[in-house]
């Protein structure tokens, strides 16, 4: 399968872009948007959830190019092409957002993706007549989160140019996941046809996580 490439890598960019005037007010607008692509993605991968392609799919809606998840080529110009590269002016870089870890690609798939599977949980549990383990719904939480946790932090050093350690964040993640995967087949409903649907979806959500994670491992070990 495909990889992609997406705008916004941090090899230096801002380097010398001078310092943002940026208040508090300023980031908290950044932050806002930064949800809102994140829910973009929800909307873009819900509207092609049953396609086969749908991660592909689903990048291509978001705008993003193919080439590679992890981001781990590097540019290299020929001697000859140094006169064709045109200087950026310094009011368009003082205009740019910056780059920020809310920008990579791997948060805004996990911010999404997790979202909804504790988002799909508690619907599926807030109006269930049986009652399920405690230690269930706390081994599913605290694996859930781990995943997540661990799934930022390789995001993180990707951006960094840390390739190996986000492997090994990614294989937490996975062993993570996995333990959650486990848990969501044990819970109980009342409703065998709510149940079933929300496995279904959930299962997907996780298979789809794990194919993202898998994916940028590979790149990185090349």
């Amino acid at each position: 399968m495909s990889q992609y490439d997406f705008d916004g890598s941090n090899e230096g960019d801002w380097d010398d872009a001078g310092d943002l005037a940026w208040n508090e007010s300023d980031w908290q607008v950044f932050l806002r948007n930064s949800d809102k692509e994140v829910v973009r993605f929800m909307t873009a991968y819900n509207k092609v959830k049953d396609q086969d392609d749908r991660l592909d799919a689903a990048a291509n809606l978001m705008g993003w190019q193919r080439d590679d998840w992890s981001s781990t080529d590097e540019i290299e110009f020929d001697e000859n092409d140094m006169p064709l590269i045109k200087p950026v002016d310094i009011e368009e870089i003082n205009s740019m957002d910056p780059y920020t870890i809310h920008r990579h690609p791997i948060y805004i798939t996990s911010s999404a993706l997790f979202s909804y599977l504790r988002a799909s949980w508690e619907q599926l549990m807030r109006k269930n007549k049986q009652s399920n383990d405690t230690d269930l719904a706390w081994g599913y939480s605290v694996s859930l989160s781990d995943a997540e946790k661990h799934c930022i932090m390789a995001a993180n050093s990707l951006d960094l140019g840390d390739f190996l350690l986000a492997v090994c964040h990614f294989k937490k993640a996975h062993s993570a996941l996995n333990e959650s995967m486990r848990i969501n087949r044990l819970f109980t409903h009342n409703s065998n046809k709510k149940l079933k649907v929300y496995q279904e979806e959930t299962n997907r959500c996780m298979y789809d996580l794990r194919e993202i994670w898998l994916r940028v491992m590979s790149d990185c070990r090349k």
